[in-house]
């Protein structure tokens, strides 16, 4: 009797096939999901925005400035690995490539302490209104999306990253990842707000 394989990679899709979830997609989420939030959170007080739950733990404002951080930090690393890899990503271009990627921060054994790797710029010791915060993150987001505004998928599907906590992804995966990863901030600074 033949072993049955299971793959543990995504599933990909051919370059010609229908659209599946892919930059478009992901971007459209980001977006959605910050302008939630920020529409949840309206008129949080300075006070409970910069709250910490005990001196080792991030405030919400500082988880808010975090996935700035983080989205900056994925930002350039993907902005120095295009030119690097892309030439060679252009040969493979016609095959099938993942576009999607599962939610790592639900991942048994994510190592989630290494937020620190990332430290807000923005604390209890140097605070900003949330009107502030929210630009800041739109920027960034609106960053991200120049990033891969002119860059073809298929070639994107092929420049690959190798992440010790998450593997190799691809720049389509690695933009997932961020949305995962703000939507995983999002959900704490929601309980900690009570929103």
């Amino acid at each position: 009797m033949a072993a049955s394989v299971t793959s543990i990679r995504p599933p990909v899709r051919a370059p010609d096939a229908e659209p599946a979830p892919g930059v478009a997609a992901h971007l459209e989420r980001m977006h959605a999901q910050r302008e939630e939030l920020f529409a949840a959170i309206e008129g949080v007080s300075d006070d409970e925005l910069w709250a910490r739950p005990n001196p080792k733990k991030w405030s919400a404002g500082e988880h808010l400035d975090h996935t700035r951080v983080l989205n900056r930090a994925f930002r350039r690393l993907f902005a120095f690995a295009w030119p690097v890899l892309s030439p060679w990503a252009r040969r493979r271009a016609g095959r099938p490539y993942a576009t999607d990627i599962d939610d790592v921060y639900e991942r048994p054994g994510m190592p989630l302490w290494v937020g620190f790797l990332w430290p807000p710029q923005r604390t209890p010791a140097r605070p900003c209104g949330l009107g502030e915060l929210h630009l800041a993150l739109r920027e960034e987001h609106e960053a991200v999306a120049r990033f891969y505004a002119d860059k073809p998928e298929p070639v994107l599907g092929h420049v690959v990253v190798w992440d010790p906590a998450i593997g190799h992804i691809n720049l389509i995966q690695g933009l997932r990842v961020g949305v995962h990863h703000d939507l995983h901030h999002d959900r704490i600074v929601r309980r900690m707000l009570g929103r």
